[in-house]
C-alpha cells in the first residue's frame, strides 16, 4: 500500500503514523508538496508577501510544535512519521479546501453560497482537527482525549500567531 493510500486511510482514522514511511527524503517530498498545495490556497486570499510568512509560520509551528511534544514525552524516535502523517494530512485538506477559499475569495459570489462554503469550512477544519488528534493519539500513545487537547493547542497556536503576524 502507498504511502498516499495510508494518508487517505488516515482521513479516516484507519491508519495511524508508525503505518507511513520513515523516510527523510519522503518527508522532504511530502513537505515541498504541503508547501506548494499552501501556495495554490493562500494565494486566492493573500497577496505573496503574506502567503510565505503564512506558509512558512504553518510550517514551522507545527514542525517545533511536534518536535517539542514529542521530546517531553520521551517519543522523539517518533518525530520523522509524525511529522510525516502531520504535513500529508495538511497536503489533502489544503487540496480539500482550496475549492471552498476559491469559492469564498471570488467576489461575484452570493452571499448564500459564501455561508455554505464557511460552513463547510468549519467542518473541514473540525475533521483535520480530529484527524491530527488521532495522529497524536498514536505517536503517543495517549488516550483521545488528550489528543484532542494537543491537536487543538496545536490549531489554535497556529491561527494566533497568524493573527499576530499575519496583518488582514
Amino acid at each position: 500500500m502507498s504511502d498516499l493510500q495510508k494518508l487517505l486511510l488516515m482521513l479516516f482514522l484507519k491508519t495511524a503514523p508508525q503505518d507511513m514511511s520513515y523516510s527523510a527524503q519522503k518527508t522532504t517530498q511530502i513537505a515541498i508538496a504541503y508547501l506548494f498545495s499552501g501556495i495554490v490556497v493562500l494565494q486566492t486570499t493573500l497577496g505573496p508577501e503574506h502567503m510565505v510568512i503564512g506558509l512558512l509560520l504553518g510550517f514551522f509551528v507545527q514542525f517545533g510544535f511536534v518536535y517539542i511534544v514529542l521530546k517531553a514525552l520521551n517519543r522523539q524516535p517518533r518525530f520523522m512519521q509524525t511529522f510525516y502523517a502531520l504535513l500529508g494530512i495538511g497536503l489533502l485538506f489544503n487540496i480539500f479546501s482550496w475549492p471552498v477559499f476559491s469559492v469564498m475569495a471570488n467576489e461575484s459570489s452570493n452571499d448564500e453560497l459564501k455561508s455554505s462554503m464557511s460552513a463547510i469550512f468549519l467542518m473541514l477544519i473540525s475533521w483535520e482537527v480530529l484527524v491530527k488528534a488521532h495522529v497524536f493519539r498514536h505517536a503517543l500513545e495517549m488516550k483521545m482525549f488528550s489528543a484532542l487537547v494537543l491537536s487543538f493547542s496545536l490549531f489554535f497556536i497556529s491561527v494566533a500567531l497568524s493573527q499576530l503576524l499575519i496583518p488582514v
